[in-house]
Order: C-alpha cells, then sequence, then structure tokens
C-alpha cells in the first residue's frame, strides 16, 4: 500500500485536529474540578502544552495552526493559571 504525499499530509492534519480535541477534554477532565491547582499540577499542565505546541508549530498548514490558537485561547480562558 501506497501513500500519496497529499493523503500523508491530510492524514496528519486530522491526526493533529483529533490531538488538539485530546488536549481540550484532556484539561478538563485533570482540572476542571480542582479549586486549587497544586504547583505539580501547573507543572504537568504545562509540559503537556509546551509538547503539543513544539509538535504543531513544525506543521505548516495555516488551518491547523489556526485551530492550535483557538484551543490554546479556550484552554486560557478557562485554566488562565496555565499561562
Amino acid at each position: 500500500m501506497t501513500v500519496s504525499p497529499q493523503d500523508y499530509e491530510r492524514i496528519l492534519q486530522d491526526t493533529l485536529k483529533e490531538d488538539l480535541d485530546w488536549l481540550e477534554k484532556e484539561f478538563n477532565l485533570l482540572f476542571r474540578y480542582k479549586k486549587t491547582k497544586t504547583k505539580e499540577d501547573i507543572v504537568m499542565g504545562n509540559q503537556i502544552l509546551d509538547q503539543f505546541v513544539d509538535n504543531i508549530k513544525s506543521n505548516n498548514s495555516e488551518e491547523v495552526l489556526n485551530l492550535l490558537a483557538i484551543t490554546l485561547n479556550r484552554i486560557e480562558h478557562d485554566f488562565p493559571e496555565f499561562f
């Protein structure tokens, strides 16, 4: 089975979009109901965010980068202590 460069790029973008959805859901699961975030919570959340940004910023898709910005803005709105 061969995958064309266009198919590969589309699959990669679809995977990154799914990962961004996961990121937002994961932050909600981890931190939504914690009244106070510990120092360890902040470190873990920032490590998750840093890893996602590092993985996605190398992608040249404007759509994926815009989705990253939108996702980070929503997370920042809900969890400003991580920014």
